[in-house]
C-alpha cells in the first residue's frame, strides 16, 4: 500500500521524477552527440594527412638545423 500511496501523492513527486529523468536523458544525448560529432570531424580523411605533413616538416627543419650545426664543428 505505501507504494501506491507514494505514486498517487499530491505533492507532484511523479512529475518531478519524470522531469529529472527526461532532463538527464537530454544531457546524456547532448554529451553523446558532441563526442560523436567530434569523432566524425576528426576522422576526416584530410586531417591525418595534414597532421603528418606538419610533423614531417617539423622533423625536416630540426634535422636540417642540426646537420648545419655539425658543419660548423
Amino acid at each position: 500500500m505505501p507504494i501506491i500511496k507514494k505514486l498517487f501523492s499530491k505533492r507532484g513527486q511523479i512529475s518531478m521524477e519524470i522531469g529529472v529523468i527526461i532532463f538527464a536523458s537530454i544531457i546524456m544525448a547532448t554529451i553523446a552527440s558532441y563526442y560523436y560529432l567530434s569523432g566524425y570531424l576528426d576522422s576526416n580523411p584530410e586531417t591525418p594527412g595534414k597532421t603528418v605533413n606538419k610533423t614531417i616538416d617539423a622533423l625536416n627543419n630540426v634535422s636540417i638545423r642540426y646537420s648545419n650545426s655539425l658543419k660548423n664543428i
